[in-house]
């Protein structure tokens, strides 16, 4: 029982009795005033455990937690929350994205997520605000915050949010899944070329969303990348590598570093390529209505977000570029985990292969937009790699709008929540045996469907939750089923045992460190 609680339950102040039970009567509730902290006992948030000295200087205590002040790099933000978990316990305060407050209790997270409000608001992305700023770039829906961001986000989540959101795009998105076999039965790739190939085909893959059409990644003879299109990957790939070096100062905003130049120049090829693609296909839809040959019936995510009355022109092109490259990264290294971990347990492959041909069918059998409702292994298991490999280094984060109790801690607004999820789902309090891949985990059995052991609501959320959760989530679970379900149809898919003690980083989103190197039996 926190202190708060105490003062209440003794107090003979009835005001603050009703105001204590209208916050669920908890330790996680939240309070307009600071002036709780001297009234009623509870701790401030100096007082929270946390990391002092050099590394709480605001704006540059993060950099001392990585080389040369220790071993960790950029892409190991991860390992250092960890080893600050294991000093100073399951919730602490650090210099992180500003003031911060990390926590691994499923109770903290609970009180962050019923706390986000009616904005619900990110830290900023510095670096991409600034190349925003000098480019003229309308900043996406994940990039901005309050009254802007709820009007790109009501006129664009009933478009990409309902489960029929992403199904009416499965024929499209099918046959770049049978591109991918095709190309798969001719090539053999190196571990570095399979990585890559995925890259491909989950860009290839949210094309024929964003631009009704196919952009030459998936050519089914195998021939190689026209020039354009492999500058795209290298660029896009290094773009979200880069956001995870810019610790410390943001000196950038003085004069352009090494760093900013670099972010600069491939976002610019970035977004030029996209730009290009969007400019093009909104001439070919007009030049199909003039010519009367443009189908109504078909899905166009385009002409649709345009016509709803809140949406500007700019910000339907900002939302499709961030469809095109925050997508394509996180989908192609989801497709490498999930494959990774089957390979390394056969026996819950050939589960998952016996579900995929007697609800789909065998090689060549086509996929339908209901068969992946009727798969809930194959759900498990996309489940079980997002707990085991999940996709952010720690998970959702939110900027309180409002002070809030946190345990015993009263955490002023303005302070940046970091939920970790990535850490709770790792945790043998609450998952039994958390380094193996146990899909069953997550299966839901008898008349009443439920689940042999109940884990945290707010553990499991690699979109993100509430009003901010990932506005993509639907395209992208449907890039990842039809990939893995469609390799699998074809292929039994094995590596080496060297490759099961992978190590993960994280630029922007997690991958396997060493690119695996899986081979591709045919079934």
């Amino acid at each position: 029982m926190t202190l708060l609680t105490r003062t209440v339950k003794q107090s003979g102040n009835l005001a603050l009795k009703n105001l204590f039970h209208q916050a669920n009567a908890s330790p996680k509730s939240t309070f307009a005033s600071v002036d709780l902290l001297d009234q009623y006992e509870c701790k401030h948030f100096k007082a929270m455990p946390g990391p002092g000295g050099l590394h709480a200087i605001p704006y540059i205590g993060m950099a001392f937690h990585m080389y040369p002040f220790t071993q960790y790099n950029s892409q190991e933000i991860h390992k250092i929350l960890d080893s600050l978990h294991d000093r100073y316990g399951p919730t602490f305060r650090m210099e992180f994205l500003g003031k911060s407050v990390v926590t691994e209790e499923p109770d903290h997270m609970e009180v962050i997520i019923r706390n986000e409000g009616k904005y619900p608001a990110r830290a900023p992305v510095e670096l991409f605000d600034e190349y925003a700023k000098n480019n003229n770039q309308e900043r996406g829906m994940s990039l901005v915050n309050g009254p802007e961001w709820h009007r790109v986000r009501s006129a664009t989540q009933q478009h990409l949010l309902k489960p029929h959101s992403a199904a009416v795009y499965v024929g499209a998105q099918a046959a770049v899944a049978n591109d991918l076999i095709t190309r798969m039965s001719k090539i053999t790739y190196t571990p570095e070329e399979f990585r890559n190939e995925l890259f491909q085909y989950a860009t290839e893959s949210i094309g024929v969303v964003a631009f009704n059409k196919r952009l030459g990644f998936m050519a089914p003879d195998g021939s190689s990348l026209s020039t354009e299109n492999a500058n795209y990957i290298t660029a896009i790939q290094t773009f979200f590598a880069l956001f995870y070096e810019d610790i410390g100062l943001s000196l950038y905003k003085v004069y352009p570093t090494k760093l900013y130049r670099r972010f600069e120049k491939v976002a610019k090829e970035a977004y030029g390529y996209g730009r290009a693609h969007i400019r093009e296909a909104m001439a070919r839809f007009d030049r199909e209505i003039r010519e009367g040959t443009f189908d109504p019936e078909e899905p166009n995510l385009i002409l649709q977000l345009q016509a709803h009355p809140n949406m500007k022109e700019g910000s339907v092109e900002a939302i499709m570029l961030d469809l095109l490259t925050a997508g394509t990264d996180s989908t192609a290294k989801n497709v490498e985990f999930l494959l990774l971990s089957l390979a390394l347990n056969p026996s819950k492959q050939q589960t998952l292969y016996e579900e995929i041909v007697d609800v789909i069918g065998p090689k060549g059998s086509p996929i339908l937009a209901d068969h992946m409702t009727k798969m809930a292994y194959y759900r498990s298991c996309m489940k079980e790699s997002f707990r085991l490999n999940f996709p952010l280094p720690f998970g959702t984060l939110r900027v309180l709008p409002k002070d809030v109790m946190i345990g015993d801690y009263l955490v002023p607004k303005g302070t940046v929540a970091v939920c970790n999820n990535r850490r709770l789902l790792l945790n043998s309090e609450y998952f039994e045996s958390p380094s193996e891949f146990l899909p069953e985990r997550w299966m839901r059995y008898g008349t009443n469907k439920k689940r042999d052991k109940d884990y945290p609501g707010v553990a499991l959320l690699p979109f993100g939750f509430g009003l901010r959760k990932c506005i993509g989530r639907r395209f992208a679970e449907q890039e990842l089923w039809l990939a893995v379900t469609k390799i699998l149809q074809n292929f039994k898919v094995t590596v080496s045992e060297e490759d099961r003690n992978y190590e993960i980083i994280y630029t922007t989103f997690g991958q396997v460190k060493k690119p695996i190197n899986f081979t591709f039996k045919p079934r």
